[in-house]
């Protein structure tokens, strides 16, 4: 896994026009994925958990902060939601039995949502600015800590595929 990072990395740096020190950055956040990876443990509830909070302390720093430090934050949220989706769609069809199918359905529709927040969080930006309108994916990443810490509590699920093929 980290050689696949440092090679992508690298590819990138390879093919834009930057120089090192102005996408040294991406840096701090791969190596911040590795640790928060590592703390997750292959758990999804536990991981995702942690990816929500680290989005959420990214975004908090985005509203409060100026400039690069506002910028590189927001770049950094990409990077921690590699696997939100993977994760959430797992948790959320684990246990289903002959509703997986259903349920599955339900969670890609739920997708819309994703396509619903920017018209709200433009609405505020028109009226009370780019930054303070960052408070509408802070709820969403804060919901979606709270559906990792839920899961993690109330869901015995280790493995992507575990829940997948139901064992």
């Amino acid at each position: 896994m980290i050689a696949a990072a440092t090679a992508v990395f690298l590819v990138i740096l390879g093919i834009v026009d930057l120089t090192f020190q102005q996408i040294s950055f991406f840096l701090v956040f791969i190596v911040l994925n590795f640790i928060a990876f590592f703390i997750g443990k292959s758990a999804p509830a536990r991981t995702l958990a942690i990816f929500a909070s680290i989005n959420v302390i990214l975004l908090i720093s985005a509203m409060l902060n100026q400039g690069e430090m506002a910028m590189y934050s927001i770049l950094g949220i990409g990077i921690f939601n590699s696997i939100m989706f993977s994760n959430i769609y797992t948790l959320a069809i684990s246990g289903l039995g002959k509703y997986t199918s259903q349920g599955s359905s339900l969670v890609v529709m739920a997708i819309l949502g994703g396509a619903i927040m920017p018209i709200f969080q433009g609405y505020l930006a028109d009226y009370f600015g780019v930054q303070h309108s960052f408070i509408i994916p802070v709820f969403c990443y804060a919901y979606i800590l709270f559906f990792g810490l839920y899961c993690s509590k109330y869901l015995n699920v280790s493995h992507s595929e575990d829940a997948v093929s139901g064992h």
